[in-house]
């Protein structure tokens, strides 16, 4: 099938959510699908991060793309995580993705373990070697492991299939290399909400993969728009709404906290895997009263920078 190869503007990062036996909630999971891309979103990314990809099967990976691609039509793009720690199965499931109907594959290093920059050069390479779709390098340390600016910059340039990269580190410093280097047509994605509005004022991206737009798509495409109409006194004050936001969700595990937003929101069960303490507990009630309380604050500057009459309301 045909791919999309643009990946550009705000493309949006699942989550996969979970009825109370464990099982992917795809009514929940395809709901919120639409719902991204009906606000606006170009595109979904599934199998990532946010989709906790190293707890999903690879039935359950795949069955993602295949939904994900057929609530997309032709013109969303859907971007597929390949993680994994064994090169058969993440070959295994970059197959999977791209007969599903993957525009692209978002490849973080193999994880668990510590390798070194030539274990990776030659992981990349030897990967690309077995793809269709391209790749976009996933730089995700603080989950999976880094990959170092020069050997990211190094495989965009030498290797064919590999399309530029997703950098979730938080750290803008690979993207502003990477602009620097004039890469052609290399893809710059920031992957970290906290730093997606200064990669907008430094001109350091093509389009951002957000957890934030998974579940608040409002937010994120305003600011986006806000910075690309130039309109700098709204993105002011949209930007430090995001940070508010993320100042309550980095309170809790990766993406505990965007659970239960889509809770709230009527996207999905809050599926948390684990046993929650007491103060765990206190901590997402809390959460779940402050969280209209943000949203009332930000819904006139999302509306203004999103072209309507009236203020968003709450689902």
């Amino acid at each position: 099938m045909p791919r999309n190869t643009e990946f550009t503007g705000v493309i949006a990062a699942l989550l996969l959510p979970r009825d109370s036996a464990g099982q992917a909630a795809w009514s929940d999971f395809e709901r919120n699908a639409s719902f991204v891309l009906q606000a606006g979103a170009n595109g979904v990314c599934v199998n990532g991060a946010t989709g906790e990809f190293a707890g999903a099967t690879r039935e359950e990976r795949r069955e993602a793309v295949e939904r994900a691609r057929r609530i997309a039509g032709q013109s969303g793009t859907v971007v597929s995580g390949i993680g994994g720690t064994r090169w058969a199965e993440i070959v295994a499931m970059a197959h999977d993705s791209e007969d599903a109907g993957a525009d692209a594959l978002l490849v973080p290093v193999p994880h668990f373990f510590h390798y070194a920059p030539d274990d990776l050069a030659e992981f990349y390479q030897r990967l690309a070697e077995e793809l269709h779709a391209p790749a976009l390098i996933y730089n995700l340390p603080a989950f999976a492991g880094g990959v170092e600016p020069e050997l990211a910059l190094h495989l965009i340039a030498a290797v064919n299939g590999i399309a530029g990269v997703k950098d979730s580190s938080g750290d803008l410093g690979l993207l502003a290399q990477l602009t620097a280097a004039n890469h052609g047509a290399a893809v710059r994605l920031v992957g970290h909400d906290g730093v997606l509005a200064e990669a907008l004022t430094r001109g350091l991206c093509d389009g951002t993969i957000s957890g934030v737009a998974g579940v608040v798509p409002e937010i994120t495409l305003a600011l986006w728009k806000s910075a690309k109409s130039q309109n700098w006194t709204l993105f002011a004050g949209l930007r430090a709404h995001l940070h508010r936001l993320l100042e309550k969700l980095d309170a809790f595990p990766t993406p505990w906290g965007l659970k239960l937003v889509a809770d709230l929101r009527g996207l999905g069960p809050v599926s948390i895997g684990l046993p929650l303490s007491a103060e765990r507990e206190q901590q997402a009630e809390e959460f779940r009263r402050a969280f209209p309380v943000w949203w009332q604050a930000a819904e006139a500057g999302m509306a203004q920078a999103l072209g309507r009459t009236a203020p968003y309301r709450l689902d």
